[in-house]
């Protein structure tokens, strides 16, 4: 799954532009005076707290050329990265919330922040992906059953935030006991990097 990142040629706009104007369906809460008042301050070297719409906490903590994270309340994170697909500038978005476990969705949207629903760059993985592949299938389809609630976290970092990382929530979810009888036969995380437009 590791491969070597691709670096982002974005026609001169960088995340911050597509923040600013993304149209209000991501960020509903968050007026777009808000968010240009945090570049803003985060420009001048200050995070500071802003109150979206509902009066919660909104925090903006880091701010590159093609990533942004945005912690839209105490308990909903949302990443931005700009990635290639073609020719054109695409945006991946991580919207993360804690139920209280940690759950995320991927979506994609195009430069107009119109939503992809044929490009697929990236395939959000399942539990399954998580167990060992040294695991024989029919302890494989015992595990999965023994699943009521599969989360799984989604979070680029890197040098150049071109690594996506999957974090299964099963040792938060689940007592200390069953998640001891459970470890062994799973990865702890999946490491994907961005390659010609997909995360791989």
């Amino acid at each position: 799954m590791t491969l070597l990142a691709v670096m982002l040629g974005i026609e001169a706009r960088t995340v911050r532009d597509f923040f600013a104007s993304e149209p209000g369906e991501l960020l509903t809460l968050v007026p777009k005076t808000v968010r240009l008042d945090m570049l803003d301050y985060y420009d001048s070297g200050t995070i500071v707290q802003a109150s979206n719409n509902m009066g919660n906490a909104t925090r903006l903590d880091t701010v590159t050329d093609n990533f942004l994270r945005l912690h839209t309340s105490d308990v909903k994170t949302l990443e931005m990265r700009l990635m290639r697909w073609k020719s054109d500038t695409i945006i991946a978005v991580v919207e993360t919330v804690e139920t209280p476990v940690k759950d995320s969705r991927i979506t994609f949207f195009n430069k107009h922040w119109v939503r992809l629903k044929e490009i697929k760059p990236f395939k959000m993985p399942t539990m399954e992906d998580f167990i060992l592949p040294t695991v024989k299938k029919d302890k494989r389809k015992e595990l999965l059953e023994g699943i009521a609630f599969p989360l799984i976290e989604l979070s680029f970092g890197g040098p150049n935030f071109e690594q996506l990382t999957a974090r299964h929530g099963l040792a938060e979810f689940l007592s200390k006991e069953e998640w001891i009888k459970l470890k062994p036969y799973f990865r702890p995380t999946l490491t994907y990097r961005i390659q010609n437009g997909k995360i791989k």
